[in-house]
């Protein structure tokens, strides 16, 4: 009988770290199917098309997309673009978007290989005024200079930067008055960022001189060091917008988002 009972424990001491083992690995899958799913991404709310005060436009339309091929389904934080840049420094989301890849953001945060969009900004002025600045060379000291607060202008800019006035403001609409008003000197807007804000306000394009290309550059959902899922979800992202442009579906997203 001892002898019994003794071996009967063994095989059950034996069995139940299989049995505890097997219990942790559905936990952890679990866990990570639960995790994956909730994607925590901030949103721009000021730069309609591409991300407007809902958080809706051609940027949020791509990136659900893209994250569907996968069977993954971020929220989505509508935030000030300064929020979400201190927001994914903190890591208090896992990305944000749309933030331009220069020198001054490459190593502050991670970035997939695939951008997002590739976008232009120009230098607009009154019709007219200062014909002879036709590069940004030719600027001089002290010009006044509309821009989005924090936002990204390509490295070229940066070189430049600090002998303008610049004027920080938080919305195109603000930039459009000031220039039309002459409170600024000039304006460096993003093409289709200008165009959409121009047509909601009831003006033409030729309220402004589109003058000269500032940066052609590329955007990204750019993602948190600090998330422990940032190169994952980088790389499911790069796939996804893969899939969309393979299939057609990324074109045909823009064209009707921009609409």
């Amino acid at each position: 009988m001892i002898k019994y009972w003794t071996y009967a424990w063994l095989l059950l001491s034996l069995a139940t770290p299989v049995l505890h083992a097997e219990s942790a690995s559905e936990k952890v899958a679990e866990e990570d199917v639960d995790t994956s799913i909730r994607i925590r991404l901030g949103a721009e709310d000021s730069w309609p098309p591409y991300s407007d005060e809902h958080g809706q436009g051609i940027s949020t339309e791509l990136i659900k997309a893209a994250y569907a091929k996968s069977g993954l389904y971020p929220t989505f934080q509508v935030l000030p673009y300064a929020r979400v840049l201190h927001d994914l420094a903190s890591g208090k989301i896992d990305g944000g978007y749309n933030v331009t890849l220069q020198s001054t953001t490459k190593d502050k945060y991670l970035f997939g290989k695939v951008p997002l969009l590739t976008v232009e900004s120009y230098w607009f002025f009154l019709p007219e005024a200062f014909p002879n600045i036709k590069r940004i060379e030719d600027i001089p000291a002290k010009f006044r200079v509309g821009f989005i607060r924090d936002y990204e202008y390509g490295d070229i800019y940066e070189q430049h930067r600090d002998r303008f006035t610049e004027v920080p403001l938080t919305q195109q609409s603000q930039i459009i008055r000031m220039l039309r008003q002459g409170r600024i000197d000039a304006a460096v807007m993003f093409d289709r960022e200008a165009e959409f804000a121009l047509k909601k306000m009831g003006l033409e394009k030729n309220t402004f001189d589109k003058r000269f290309l500032n940066h052609q550059g590329d955007v990204y959902v750019a993602f948190s060091h600090k998330s422990p899922r940032a190169r994952l979800l980088a790389g499911q992202l790069d796939e996804g917008l893969i899939a969309l442009k393979n299939s057609g579906e990324y074109e045909a997203l823009i064209s009707k988002s921009s609409h």
